[in-house]
């Protein structure tokens, strides 16, 4: 199955060079904790949400939720 995922998804992948290019630091750093936190559990990935949504916290789309709302 996930063989069959990673044949069909269209996306590309980015080396670190090219990260380093066109993130700042501040979000880099966040990048390769999730990284490392990928490597070692899901408690560490859970940690690492919680971290982070506290220092970058998630993006509301009040204009989806409006669209949503307008459908209901």
């Amino acid at each position: 199955m996930r063989f069959w995922w990673q044949l069909v998804m269209s996306y590309q992948e980015v080396s670190m060079d090219e990260l380093s290019r066109n993130v700042g630091t501040p979000k880099l750093d966040v990048i390769e904790a999730l990284i490392s936190a990928i490597r070692s559990s899901h408690a560490d990935i859970d940690a690492w949400i919680t971290t982070t949504q506290q220092v970058f916290p998630v993006i509301q789309d009040r204009g989806f939720s409006a669209a949503q709302d307008n459908e209901s």
